[in-house]
């Protein structure tokens, strides 16, 4: 914050906002305590209260909150269970960031070393989002095209308009099916066998039953 030497600051609102210490330390260098009228009274996990209000140690602010940023994104994905654009949305947020410091120059990034780092390492990882987007969508590529073999291999019709774990679980149904008509008559050959078995059981009796009986006649 630069004011001139003609301008003075009678009141700033600084609470409620996402502070970096240092940030916050070099404020108070050119503001006065008594122009700043508010106040924090409670501050998140991992900030604390500095002239009154809360902000965070980072060594690289920037590059700090674009993790916590994912790190919370990731969480509500796996609580909504639901696929969504919010890490996509990460994605193009940082590459509009650097965009807009390389390209419009509101902030000089070979005045600032610190800064420069960051947007680099800003880059390497939105590069790393990119390349793991491409396999992601390279993996589903693979599996639907695993899908459509599936149905073809089995004779199934796929339904275009729906979603291929729609006529994923078509195969499912097919095997489970083709599979409890399989165990049926495998059962059924079994009932039959043993049926068989005793019946051949019966006639080795009754003709060792008939043997002795002739034994019997001819010994008389």
């Amino acid at each position: 914050l630069k004011l001139s030497a003609h301008h003075t600051l009678k009141n700033l609102t600084l609470s409620h906002n996402d502070w970096e210490c240092n940030s916050l330390r070099a404020l108070f260098i050119n503001v006065a305590r008594p122009a700043v009228d508010d106040a924090d009274q409670h501050c998140k996990i991992d900030y604390h209260l500095e002239h009154g209000l809360c902000c965070k140690e980072s060594d690289k602010p920037y590059l700090d909150r674009l993790l916590q940023y994912i790190a919370m994104t990731s969480v509500v994905e796996k609580q909504l269970k639901k696929e969504s654009c919010s890490a996509i949305n990460a994605i193009h947020s940082v590459q509009s960031l650097v965009h807009f410091t390389k390209q419009q120059g509101v902030v000089s990034l070979q005045g600032n070393e610190q800064l420069e780092a960051e947007v680099n390492e800003l880059r390497a990882a939105v590069q790393q989002l990119t390349n793991e987007q491409i396999q992601q969508k390279q993996l589903l590529q693979g599996l639907h095209a695993e899908i459509d073999t599936n149905l073809r291999r089995f004779r199934l019709s796929k339904d275009e308009l729906a979603r291929p774990s729609e006529n994923l679980n078509k195969v499912f149904t097919h095997l489970k099916e083709r599979q409890a008509f399989k165990l049926r008559e495998t059962q059924a050959r079994r009932t039959e066998a043993d049926a068989k078995q005793k019946e051949t059981e019966h006639l080795e009796q009754e003709n060792i039953a008939l043997e002795r009986q002739l034994y019997n006649k001819n010994t008389m």
